[in-house]
């Protein structure tokens, strides 16, 4: 790698780092790229060079998030019990480990937010296709008979449950460790449905 391109992912860095921090403290319609910018102590000519508006170090941030949360799901789709594990045992995995990697590194309440703008989604829509393919992966090893639909009804109350636990707010009302009895309710629906497979399977066989 010569120096600029050292110098270059340097400063992307920094960039991307002083955004997630303003997002954090005031959310991401209060922030200009004059804010992140100043906050990264660079000119806003050299935040342009890389990015050329505040969507663009959204999606970066995204892309960020969802790449080191599907190499988590990898890891434990590759699990050697993962099959052999209860739903909520599988599920404890999935979400807690989301929770971690989310309250270690920042609520990521922005990126809850971005999904919700119809402009940032469609954007950043290839990166949440990702996220949703790597999560699907795990529960499907646990239950290879779940058709699409039922896969993303998993992921979408496994989602609510993620935010049970990253967001401040939830967790100031329902508690810290409030998540954990949200993945109990997702696990118990999935156990149903993957029993009512596997019967319907045994009866094929016989």
């Amino acid at each position: 790698m010569s120096p600029s391109q050292a110098r270059g992912k340097e400063r992307v860095r920094v960039i991307l780092a002083a955004a997630l921090e303003l997002f954090k403290t005031y959310g991401i319609e209060e922030v200009t790229t004059n804010d992140i910018a100043a906050q990264a102590q660079i000119p806003i000519g050299s935040l342009y060079r890389y990015y050329p508006n505040k969507h663009a170090i959204i999606i970066a941030l995204t892309d960020l998030y969802v790449n080191d949360l599907t190499a988590i799901f990898a890891d434990i789709a590759q699990h050697p019990m993962l099959p052999y594990l209860s739903w909520h045992e599988v599920l404890f995995l999935v979400v807690d480990a989301w929770v971690s990697y989310s309250r270690l590194n920042g609520p990521f309440a922005f990126l809850y937010a971005e999904r919700a703008n119809p402009r940032l989604h469609a954007l950043s829509r290839s990166a949440w296709e990702k996220f949703v393919r790597n999560f699907a992966t795990v529960i499907k090893r646990r239950c290879s008979y779940l058709s699409d639909r039922e896969l993303a009804i998993c992921f979408q109350l496994s989602l609510a449950a993620a935010e049970l636990g990253t967001n401040d707010a939830y967790r100031k009302v329902a508690g810290a460790d409030a998540h954990y009895d949200a993945v109990g309710a997702v696990a118990d629906y999935m156990a149903k449905i993957c029993r009512q497979h596997a019967h319907v399977a045994e009866a094929a066989v016989k």
